[in-house]
């Protein structure tokens, strides 16, 4: 993995897709110190950071994961970003094996968080669906009702 060891790209990963978002810009900054800003490797690990910490979610990560959770397989992920370095005139090697090192550890790292947080909004709307949210306001505006008739009971006394 380019000089750094696996563990180190891993935990970066780990940090990153559980949410704890500085402890992974530490991890960052250590292989930055590593690599050098100017290495292919590093601004690819830092394109994939900024992409998920600003929520793009029309980024290359986002669609990966999304088509891993998916259920497409580690092997057809990597014959596609082989294909994009094979069809690149002089592609960046170093950025493009980063690529290819998180496709390698995909099914040794969790969930991205923000992933699982959007795949729960259904859950959001199906309770809608149920009549939770109109049984809570007609229970409100009940409540309400019995509230303005004890005040006008209060008041004619």
């Amino acid at each position: 993995m380019n000089g750094i060891p696996t563990k180190s790209i891993k935990k970066f990963y780990t940090l990153l897709f559980s949410g704890k978002i500085s402890e992974s810009e530490k991890t960052l900054e250590y292989i930055r110190k590593k690599l050098g800003e100017e290495n292919s490797y590093y601004n690819a690990l830092y394109g994939i950071y900024y992409s998920y910490v600003n929520d793009d979610l029309d980024s290359y990560i986002f669609k990966l994961w999304e088509r891993y959770l998916s259920g497409v397989d580690k092997k057809t992920l990597q014959n596609e970003i082989k294909k994009l370095i094979d069809e690149s005139h002089e592609p960046p090697s170093n950025f493009l094996q980063a690529w290819i090192d998180l496709v390698n550890i995909i099914d040794q790292l969790p969930t991205p968080h923000k992933i699982e947080k959007k795949e729960a909004k259904p859950i959001e709307e199906s309770i809608e669906e149920t009549g939770i949210v109109e049984d809570i306001e007609e229970e409100r505006q009940s409540s309400n009702i019995e509230k303005n008739i004890l005040v006008r009971r209060l008041g004619n006394q």
